[in-house]
């Protein structure tokens, strides 16, 4: 198997012939991404299976929109991929020296940021990545809800283990949106912008959101997940978050690759985390250029009130700095702030 394999937890006897079938499937899938047509009894031989298994897993990639074909006396050939989020799919093409090098695919989950957790408490190591076709509980910051239907969108964590002080990882949330918004426009050719400190927005419309979480004692960081919920395929959004969310697929009048946008994010996250090793002032600075704050009206509504004022800078280590219509500096190291004209701040 590659390193980009998809694992499953889970300790009992079901939960063993899961992941090993789901192992097998992706072993499976490799093989047919290589281009070249497989023969049922080299994949038998090979996997240590019948080639009755080799036929069941290859129906249900079948199942799953890869379109394969029999070739005659030469085996299978994989003729198209469909839109797919499968470990081999992302890993295909994927230039990363430790980001993405695992990749675990989950149908259906509760939640990625606790399915990685769980993982990163077992010693996963960094640039593993959880992802899956739909979030049951999905959640955002401050416990706010995530609508994650099944085959929409991107629902994914990443986890890291930064060599930092736990004081000074709240910047990891602000390079996390970073990769997010460049992979956005590397993949769509959009201008993706980022609404303080991690919303990515395009066209005055929040298309992806982010939760990190951390687990660190009061000298060190054991690890961080990055959990990333970007709206891909979505065409119409109901109640209030009409006003204020949009998709990929809206943003570029077309169908966009779900595992495109996972590549380029795990590329570059590889790479704003290589220009976060020559310091904050590096890091900041790309960041500042994407930002759709700065500049800009907001509202800053926090555990110990609210006010008005103009975002004025972002500094080196993340924070907000807000001159309030009192004209006093504000530093805002954590609070919901709301830009004027964009996601329905009027």
């Amino acid at each position: 198997m590659n390193g980009a394999q998809a694992m499953q937890r889970g300790g009992d006897g079901g939960a063993g012939e899961r992941r090993r079938k789901r192992m097998m499937t992706e072993e499976i899938l490799t093989r047919l991404l290589g281009g070249e047509p497989v023969s049922g009894q080299t994949l038998s031989e090979e996997l240590g299976v019948t080639r009755a298994a080799v036929w069941k897993q290859i129906g249900q990639l079948r199942e799953a929109g890869f379109d394969i074909e029999a070739c005659g006396g030469q085996g299978y050939r994989l003729a198209s991929v469909p839109d797919s989020l499968m470990a081999p799919v992302i890993a295909r093409g994927l230039k990363t020296r430790w980001a993405g090098r695992r990749i675990v695919y989950l149908r259906s989950v509760d939640s990625t940021n606790r399915y990685a957790r769980a993982l990163a408490a077992d010693g996963a190591a960094q640039g593993t990545l959880v992802v899956a076709d739909e979030q049951t509980a999905g959640r955002g910051r401050r416990g706010r809800g995530w609508v994650s239907p099944a085959g929409e969108g991107i629902f994914m964590t990443l986890i890291l283990r930064p060599q930092a002080h736990p004081s000074h990882v709240a910047r990891l949330s602000l390079q996390t949106a970073l990769a997010v918004a460049r992979a956005i426009a590397r993949v769509c050719e959009a201008d993706a912008r980022i609404k303080w400190p991690n919303d990515i927005v395009c066209g005055g419309k929040k298309v992806c959101g982010m939760l990190l979480e951390m687990n660190a004692d009061e000298q060190s960081v054991h690890d961080v997940v990055a959990g990333i919920g970007i709206n891909v395929h979505q065409t119409a959004f109901e109640g209030e978050i009409a006003k204020t969310a949009s998709s990929l697929d809206l943003l570029t009048g077309r169908h966009v690759c779900r595992a495109d946008v996972v590549r380029a994010f795990l590329e570059e996250y590889e790479a704003v985390d290589e220009l976060a090793q020559q310091g904050g002032e590096a890091l900041m600075a790309v960041y500042r250029r994407h930002s759709a704050t700065l500049g800009q009206r907001v509202q800053v509504i926090s555990a110990t009130g609210s006010f008005t004022g103009t975002a004025k800078a972002v500094t080196d280590s993340g924070s907000l700095i807000v001159l309030d219509d009192d004209g006093r500096e504000r530093e805002v190291l954590a609070a919901d702030v709301s830009v004027r004209g964009l996601m329905g701040y009027a």
